[in-house]
């Protein structure tokens, strides 16, 4: 669980550094597509938080199947996440 703990904390910030390009991108150019990619950068990283929330809070409460399940999720969520920052960045 420690590591899904971990990567949680590698996704919000690379969300965070995805929040900075598109929102410097709005600023530039205020469009609907870079609204659209703002908000969806955002509530991901509100999910993001919370899930961090639970996991520093309820991580002793996890069934041993639910926490292999968790970290698969939150595996494929980081490698998303980096792609989007790698083709964001270019």
């Amino acid at each position: 669980m420690q590591a899904t703990f971990a990567l949680t904390g590698i996704n919000i910030l690379l969300l965070l550094s995805l929040a900075y390009i598109y929102g410097r991108n709005w600023m530039k150019v205020k469009t609907s597509f870079s609204t659209g990619l703002l908000l969806f950068t955002a509530i991901f990283l509100i999910q993001s938080i919370t899930s961090f929330y639970f996991y520093m809070t309820e991580m002793p409460y996890f069934v041993e199947m639910v926490s292999l399940h968790v970290l698969i999720l939150t595996v494929l969520q980081t490698i998303a996440f980096s792609v989007l920052n790698v083709i964001s960045w270019k």
